[in-house]
């Protein structure tokens, strides 16, 4: 991740953490939206009150009429950017899943019925948790024009819009805190981590083996609750433990 990307990232981030209700998170998100180029969006979560099938709205900048047909004909349900979001933590074009495995008839219809609504490509951002994905956020436009660390930078501000907006819909940010406290080897590879640095350069810096920045790296990724590193690394900065 170039460091303008990641410093665009963590922007966003440190303004979106001052949201204290939905209407102020989507009003940023909307302008996350405008920054990439993408005229629409929907931050939503498929755990607690949502699930795959009825997903939970925590956000949108959707075309009123659009949500109102996707939810009330359950698309989500063939939705093929919704099912392969389920089967991997990376972000992806939508149009990347036309050929994939499974998809129906029903589902490039749905595919075509989204460019009706100025939303002919977009981007999908799955947010995993220990147990699988709990949500997504996704952008849509006229086109999709992002390179690899476009994808990055929005990952990792999907990640943390994502807690946020969750910590806020629940009244309050309960998971601020945790039992269990990052030893300074965790913390140290987490910082560098999120400076964009491999496990390899981690190691080097460190004076200790790739095996053992990763393990410090996994260790400190399961006492945050993360799904990954990239989650890790944004769940760090939401609650203040590195910045």
């Amino acid at each position: 991740m170039t460091n303008a990307r990641f410093n665009s990232a963590l922007d966003f981030a440190e303004e979106f953490g001052r949201s204290q209700t939905s209407e102020d998170a989507t009003e940023r998100l909307a302008g996350l939206a405008a920054d990439f180029g993408f005229t629409s969006f929907v931050l939503a979560t498929f755990t607690g009150r949502g699930s795959f099938t009825d997903p939970c709205i925590l956000a949108s900048g959707w075309n009123p009429e659009w949500q109102e047909r996707y939810l009330g004909n359950q698309y989500v349900v063939d939705d093929p950017v919704v099912a392969r979001g389920a089967r991997g933590s990376a972000p992806f074009l939508w149009s990347d899943t036309r050929n994939d495995p499974g998809v129906t008839r029903r589902g490039l219809r749905i595919l075509e019925e989204a460019r009706s609504f100025r939303m002919n490509n977009g981007v999908f951002i799955p947010v995993y948790g220990p147990a699988g994905c709990e949500g997504s956020l996704t952008f849509g436009g006229d086109e999709a024009n992002l390179g690899p660390s476009d994808m990055q930078a929005l990952h990792l501000a999907a990640i943390y819009a994502y807690g946020h907006c969750a910590a806020l819909t629940a009244g309050g940010d309960a998971d601020t805190t945790s039992d269990d406290v990052l030893t300074n080897r965790e913390l140290e590879c987490l910082k560098w981590s999120a400076a964009g640095k491999t496990s390899s350069e981690i190691a080097d810096r460190l004076g200790i083996s790739r095996h053992t920045a990763d393990w410090y790296l996994k260790e400190a990724t399961i006492k945050l609750g993360a799904g990954n590193r990239t989650h890790a690394v944004a769940e760090a900065f939401r609650r203040g433990i590195i910045n």
